[in-house]
């Protein structure tokens, strides 16, 4: 592994153990019905799902373990981040410990052989690595033909600015690495030998103070006040994509973010879906 990219892994540890309590609080609570809305997508038209493995890289609080645990036989979860592991644990407390396990581990080297999963999945975080191809591609190794990659990450909308956008992304948080577009993120998944078979798109808004606490930063913060700065300066062309808008009659600040849904298939022998665990 390169320097840069170890020392980068080191920043995304010590941002989400900094951070553990109000990303778990959040991502438990906003993403729940996501979580179900992406196992359900996931999973669709797959015979005998019930009887899968998957895997779900970079899993956080478990905001993805949960739901495709109503899918899936069993789940293992892997994180670069001890303490987020501690919330999975606590998030998947009530199911049966030979139905759901915890790894700690980085998205470039998982402990798993080649195709010993039926399916992958990972929720934001391709915008955190600065190799995010080659993760995906792990995310493909360790599925067995036929399975599936399934990635629900944030993406910069046509015509915003990269620059500006993961300026303002990295100012916030130094652990962000580079927001994709759709068709980098589709791209990437070809490349790994998938085959895509599902893209939906979602917008949502945020508030931008809850945005900035989310990541560790309150009103007054050097941090807020920069990243605040730099989000209200596009306010006027929209340059970074996201669609920033003061609130009438008060300091408050609105901001938007595009997210999409990749749901691939690993193509090779044996593509027809049959679960590997019986």
């Amino acid at each position: 592994m390169k320097a840069s990219e170890h020392a980068h892994l080191e920043r995304i540890r010590d941002r989400f153990s900094s951070t553990a309590e109000p990303f778990a609080e959040f991502a438990l609570s906003l993403r729940a019905k996501e979580g179900e809305w992406m196992a359900a997508v996931a999973t669709s038209d797959f015979a005998d799902a019930g009887r899968a493995l998957g895997i779900d890289l970079a899993c956080g609080p478990g905001t993805l373990t949960r739901p495709f645990l109503a899918h899936l036989t069993r789940v293992i979860g892997v994180d670069l981040t001890p303490a987020m592991l501690v919330h999975a644990r606590q998030t998947t407390r009530d199911s049966r410990p030979d139905r759901v396990g915890f790894v700690c581990a980085n998205a470039y080297a998982l402990p798993f052989a080649d195709g010993a999963a039926d399916i992958a999945f990972c929720g934001y975080a391709m915008h955190h690595l600065l190799e995010p191809g080659a993760a995906i591609r792990e995310m493909a190794r360790v599925v067995r033909n036929g399975g599936r990659v399934a990635i629900i990450d944030l993406v910069l909308p046509e015509g915003a600015d990269r620059e500006m956008h993961d300026r303002i992304e990295r100012t916030r948080d130094s652990s962000h690495a580079s927001t994709l577009r759709t068709a980098e993120l589709r791209s990437q998944l070809r490349d790994a030998g998938l085959h895509v078979r599902t893209c939906e798109q979602d917008n949502r808004d945020r508030d931008f103070d809850h945005w900035m606490h989310v990541a560790g930063h309150e009103p007054g913060s050097e941090t807020y006040i920069e990243t605040r700065r730099l989000m209200e300066a596009t306010i006027a062309n929209d340059a970074a994509g996201f669609r920033p808008r003061p609130a009438p009659g008060n300091r408050a600040l609105h901001l938007g973010q595009t997210a999409v849904l990749l749901v691939a298939e690993k193509t090779g022998a044996g593509s027809p879906w049959s679960p590997r665990l019986k």
